[in-house]
């Protein structure tokens, strides 16, 4: 787990320096989120391997994080 932490972190710091911390509305973050996860899909159906595809679920996910740094976070409630 720590492993992938640190994974999200960096590529949280790389799309930070790269794209700033521009406000987006929750849905906006949705959108770039689909936009990633069709890459993955994409260049999984391709064959161009998991590699790629695992590349771009990265990156899904720190959207997803910086959704909820800008936004806050609503826990599952058990």
């Amino acid at each position: 787990m720590d492993k992938i932490v640190e994974a999200i972190k960096n590529e949280r710091a790389y799309q930070r320096d790269k794209y700033g911390d521009k406000p987006h509305d929750v849905g906006s973050f949705i959108l770039i989120m689909q936009g990633e996860l069709d890459e993955a899909a994409q260049g999984w159906r391709k064959g161009v391997g998991d590699e790629d595809a695992l590349r771009e679920i990265l990156q899904v996910i720190a959207v997803g994080v910086a959704c909820l740094e800008q936004h806050g976070i609503v826990a599952r409630s058990r």
